[in-house]
């Protein structure tokens, strides 16, 4: 027994159609399935927790949709086999594990000043964060709809003095547009930003942006797409670490796979015991 759990809000509301498909392929190929709306499930944990072991979950959604999952059910031990399918506007956690060996992933954390979050594929302060609030303000959420909301950050956001502490190593950086701290590749919807992260790997990928006007600004934006900005040394500083601590002078908008934390001064970053292991759904179906 497969049971599908969907989010109809992903995708800007068409997820009901991405289900019907998988609906209609289970039907034609008689395999017994039952579908589940995520938002009408009051207790994700008990839910997944009361499911025998020996069901298959596929969960229809995009970055949030996952995140939200990890969270619910991070006190959980992972007993399914869980399959994960595209059916967001971002899907750059997919992107990532379609890129590498089928393997347990690692689940992060974050701190903010005012809340405890965990996140599997990236968390970050600074611009970034101003990005993601623009795109969750949009009515449409789409790569062009992101593009845009960069554009407009990269207008009003102002650089600060980042202050750092990584793995135990202070660390300071002016006009600091961003720091990433990311376990997946891709943000915004397939942008490169880092790199050489694995799921796999207890590490956190390090990225901070740094000591440059907005025109370089927007020429490094242009390389992320293909990987390239790492080569920028002089603006670029990458890093892999266990534990980021990191502090700007005013009050920021912090982000964790897209969802967004504002009023944030200072944001900790650290590797969990926990694994879980999402694989992605392959089967292809008719349109």
């Amino acid at each position: 027994m497969t049971i599908l759990l969907y989010n109809p809000l992903s995708k800007n509301r068409k997820a009901r159609r991405t289900t019907k498909k998988l609906v209609d392929h289970f039907k034609k190929t008689n395999q017994p399935f039952r579908v589940k709306s995520l938002l009408k499930i009051a207790d994700l944990a008990e839910y997944i927790d009361k499911t025998p072991a020996d069901m298959t979950l596929i969960l229809l959604g995009g970055d949030g949709t996952i995140n939200a999952f990890v969270n619910k059910t991070y006190h959980l031990p992972f007993k399914h086999r869980i399959y994960i399918r595209r059916s967001g506007s971002g899907n750059d956690f997919l992107r990532s594990v379609k890129t590498q060996p089928p393997s347990p992933q690692s689940v992060m954390k974050l701190q903010t000043d005012h809340a405890e979050h965990y996140f599997i594929n990236g968390a970050g302060m600074g611009i970034d964060g101003m990005i993601s609030a623009l795109v969750n303000r949009s009515r449409r959420k789409n790569k062009m709809r992101y593009f845009l909301n960069t554009l407009k950050a990269f207008v009003i956001y102002k650089p600060q003095t980042l202050e750092t502490v990584i793995d135990g190593v202070p660390k300071t950086f002016k006009k600091a547009y961003l720091i990433n701290a990311n376990n997946g590749a891709y943000v915004g919807g397939g942008m490169k930003l880092t790199p050489k992260a694995k799921l796999s790997e207890p590490l956190l990928d390090v990225l901070v942006i740094h000591g440059m006007g907005k025109l370089m600004l927007f020429l490094v934006f242009l390389s992320v797409y293909l990987g390239l900005h790492i080569h920028l040394k002089r603006y670029v500083y990458m890093t892999k670490a266990s534990h980021v601590s990191a502090t700007m002078p005013t009050p920021q908008i912090a982000q964790c796979d897209g969802e967004t934390f504002s009023g944030t001064c200072k944001i900790e970053t650290s590797v969990t015991d926990k694994r879980v292991e999402l694989q992605p759904y392959h089967k292809r179906l008719r349109t």
